[in-house]
């Protein structure tokens, strides 16, 4: 089992809303980084949509949704203890060399804070509504593969020669390097069997909210491949509604969970939601819902399977602020006393 004090738990920012205009949004994340920060929790995260939906199906219109590098940027500035890390960006919206140099610019400003999640992408209306070339899945991947190959290398070489399947570079410089040394983490984002063969060149994995049985076969595939989970980090987005009363935790969360997730709620708890993944692949996940002793509960099963760092999605986001505050005094201390 992880130890208590490699067990970490962050926040994923309510970056996107169906009610706060523009500076609401921007003004409501920063307030939730403070309070991450000042109740002694680990991260923040943000989400590299484009375009935000609040469920399964797609609307006309987007919700307003901040850009993920430039609002980090700005609550790094703000910010002094905690990780910052993206949640994760699609490799394939940016030229490598340049997102090496945005996020070296990232860890600079939180002085060495910078967890770079990164991912294919998978939204095919995001690529095309802001004119990027829509590849197919396995192109896609062999694109992010290459994207982390030439970042770490900007990252770490005073001078950068690249010549691959995509990208090209000549004399390429960035200067200056990350405060981190030798660099900054890499976390890939993926689920389906190719897509986690990233984990090759990762430093770590951020998971969706998978069944803890479909967790495992991945974390087994892992070992299967030479990686040390015990130096490999592993991240787990948890999707949550909690309150005092179980009852109030349901209600809170419903609705959002059933338009967020296309099935009951009972479906969701049980962690037993369907989903599609490209070649006839399915994977189940769901969400740990209820009063404190239901979230001690259903979060320890995932340290046991091996997670290391928690990034909580409060359902609904607009709770996060509720959410931190009984996560943080009555859930994540008895956890950590139950694990050691």
């Amino acid at each position: 089992m992880v130890q208590d004090e490699k067990l970490k738990f962050g926040i994923y920012l309510p970056t996107f809303s169906k009610t706060l205009d523009a500076r609401e949004l921007y003004e409501y994340n920063l307030k939730v980084t403070k309070l991450v920060e000042d109740v002694g929790m680990d991260s923040v995260w943000a989400v590299d949509h484009l375009h935000a939906f609040d469920s399964v199906e797609k609307v006309e219109k987007s919700l307003n949704i901040l850009e993920s590098t430039t609002t980090l940027s700005a609550l790094a500035a703000q910010t002094k203890k905690i990780y910052i890390g993206t949640s994760v960006l699609s490799a394939p919206f940016r030229n490598p060399a340049l997102l090496a140099k945005v996020t070296a610019t990232i860890d600079i400003i939180s002085n060495g804070r910078l967890i770079l999640g990164i991912g294919a992408g998978w939204r095919k209306d995001e690529f095309e509504g802001y004119g990027f070339k829509w590849e197919d899945t396995a192109t896609r991947l062999r694109r992010t593969a290459e994207a982390i190959e030439v970042i770490k290398k900007f990252w770490t070489l005073p001078v950068v020669n690249h010549k691959g399947e995509f990208y090209s570079m000549k004399g390429g410089q960035l200067w200056p390097k990350p405060i981190q040394k030798p660099r900054p983490k890499i976390w890939f984002g993926g689920v389906g069997y190719k897509a986690i063969e990233l984990s090759k060149h990762s430093d770590g994995w951020l998971a969706p909210p998978l069944n803890v049985e479909d967790l495992k076969e991945r974390l087994e595939k892992f070992e299967e491949w030479g990686i040390k989970l015990e130096s490999f980090d592993v991240g787990y987005e948890l999707f949550t509604s909690i309150s005092l009363s179980r009852e109030e935790a349901y209600m809170q969360g419903k609705a959002v969970l059933e338009k967020w997730f296309g099935d009951p709620i009972d479906k969701i708890v049980s962690y037993n939601t369907e989903v599609q993944l490209p070649h006839g692949m399915k994977v189940r996940y769901g969400a740990v819902v209820g009063n404190v002793e239901d979230c001690i509960e259903g979060v320890i099963k995932f340290v046991k399977a091996g997670v290391h760092h928690f990034v909580l999605h409060f359902m609904p986001l607009e709770n996060s602020h509720e959410g931190i505050k009984i996560y943080s005094e009555k859930v994540i201390p008895v956890i950590k006393e139950q694990i050691t």
